[in-house]
């Protein structure tokens, strides 16, 4: 059978495929639009149809803050002598040049549109039709419990709000709260998640996982060649891409963004030749700038495999494909997706290293990829353990269970957020992208850092590193505290004994410390 119709196969058991649902998000609008502009852009409006609701405010010399999303919007002005009035609406028609709202992804109900350019966008329609309740499904699910964004009072990570491009995402202390309503299902969150904490819900990642595996191998069974996958927004169909190449299968999801290094790398372990990212030009910028940033150490990751880094690509649309190298054939995986982006990532990857089987143990990736380790320098470290309090993937542990002081590592779990490095008070921390191959050496925990337990000087309990006690001792030296040496002696004791040298200290409590007066008064 021809590639051609091994495709027809495959994308007829592609639309076939059920997709678990999500929940909904509903929006309820009376169509209440609120035109915002000088005095001669609201004239125009007498062109629209007299059905359409519209409230005229102008902002001659002033300034307006928009906030809200499709039948909930609130516009603050405020005039040139500073006086600012509130207006309630459910849509918002900017009539200014230069947008009043910077998104590259306006949330609904939201219509940039200066009078010359009303024809080309139909605004009458568009306007004529925003009364009623309106249902989109929710695109995303946020685990707090595995989230970077913030420890112990500092903010860590910020990949997800710096990606939205529709200003969804907002820090809230240690975690972040993504505005359903603004959601557009732009996917970069969940692309550039380290974790996994934010991630895609329709399709989720196990579903779409499983899509791709059945197109393939629909593909492959009726006698296709050289399977060539491309993911391509909804909004655009690459009907010159398909006509093309016959051996293309064409992959439509919400928005281009939303593909990330899970499903690339699946993609390939699951057998097809070539991944293709299209973007035509409704992706916004940030979107195909995350999108590269990703591509980039999932090509390193191919390279370090002996697969061409050109099987993973990100096009504009027109652009031409080009050849690569098709590599070694391999038997597809077949194992279902994963729901979390890291487990995803790493059974492609350990069913890639087993059939390819790679020369080397890893391979270094860019700065910016979510795997990596860590190097601790034992001259500073004092094994404080404030990076694994810190460390929000469990990356760095404890082990100091055996009663030998010691900081452990296990790299498969290492976010590479860079927690440990902001709150190391030592600055004994440093972070190198890389991924190991090997699935065991990954998951087991090594030393990072080992130090003799400080014996007490009053009792011989251990009770601290060795490195500790120095670095007190080091740093208190002078201190008017511990200008004797009875009391810089304390430093060297377990806080049992501490407490008793110091009541016993004529210099410190003159000796006469009694714990039962207060009773006895």
């Amino acid at each position: 059978m021809s590639n051609v119709a091994a495709r027809a196969a495959a994308l007829a058991a592609r639309d076939a495929f059920h997709l678990e649902p999500t929940s909904l998000v509903t929006y309820r609008s009376a169509g209440r639009v609120l035109a915002l502009g000088d005095a001669a852009a609201l004239a125009c409006c007498d062109d629209l149809p007299a059905t359409i609701p519209l409230a005229r405010i102008a902002l001659d010399g002033g300034g307006a803050r928009i906030e809200g999303y499709l039948g909930n919007y609130v516009v603050q002005v405020t005039d040139q002598a500073g006086d600012a009035t509130v207006h309630r609406g459910d849509a918002i028609l900017d009539l200014n040049e230069a947008a009043l709202l910077a998104r590259e992804m306006p949330p609904p109900g939201y219509f940039h549109a200066p009078p010359a350019r009303w024809e080309e966008l139909d605004l009458a329609a568009e306007l004529a039709d925003l009364a009623g309740e309106f249902d989109k499904p929710k695109f995303f699910a946020y685990d707090a419990s595995i989230c970077a964004h913030g420890v112990n009072g500092r903010e860590v990570c910020r990949n997800c709000i710096d990606a939205c491009p529709a200003g969804a995402i907002d820090s809230i202390g240690e975690t972040i709260e993504v505005n359903p309503y603004l959601c557009q299902g732009g996917g970069s969150c969940a692309t550039v998640c380290p974790s996994g904490a934010i991630h895609y819900l329709y399709p989720n990642l196990r579903d779409q996982g499983k899509r791709v595996r059945e197109l393939l191998r629909v593909y492959r069974e009726n006698g296709g060649a050289d399977p060539m996958l491309l993911f391509h927004a909804e909004s655009h169909a690459p009907d010159d891409y398909v006509e093309a190449y016959d051996n293309l299968l064409p992959l439509a999801v919400e928005e281009l963004g939303s593909v990330g290094p899970d499903l690339c790398l699946a993609a390939l372990a699951y057998g097809a030749t070539r991944v293709v990212l299209l973007g035509d030009a409704s992706v916004p910028r940030s979107t195909r700038e995350n999108l590269a940033a990703q591509v980039d150490w999932v090509r390193a990751v191919m390279a370090g495999l002996g697969l061409d880094p050109l099987r993973l690509a990100l096009y504009r649309d027109g652009e031409e494909l080009g050849a690569v190298d098709p590599g070694p054939s391999f038997e597809p995986a077949i194992h279902d997706m994963p729901p979390g982006k890291r487990k995803a990532i790493f059974h492609a990857l350990d069913h890639l290293v087993t059939r390819l089987e790679p020369a080397a143990d890893g391979v270094d990736l860019p700065s910016g990829a979510p795997f990596g380790e860590v190097f601790i320098d034992a001259d500073k470290c004092t094994l404080c353990m404030a990076c694994v309090g810190a460390c929000p993937g469990r990356a760095l542990q404890d082990g100091s269970n055996r009663e030998l002081p010691e900081l452990n590592f296990i790299e498969g779990n290492c976010l590479q957020c860079g927690a440990c490095v902001q709150t190391c008070p030592e600055d004994a921390v440093t972070l190198k992208p890389r991924l190991l191959f090997d699935a065991e050496a990954r998951n087991r925990a090594r030393a990072l850092n080992t130090d003799t337990p400080f014996a007490c000087i009053g009792c011989g309990k251990p009770f601290a590193p060795t490195s500790v006690i120095n670095k007190m001792q080091d740093k208190l030296k002078g201190h008017y505290m511990f200008e004797s040496e009875r009391a810089r002696n304390r430093l060297k004791m377990c806080e049992d004994c501490r407490v008793v040298d110091i009541v016993q200290d004529p210099e410190a409590l003159g000796g006469q410390f009694d714990p039962l007066k207060n009773f006895r008064d």
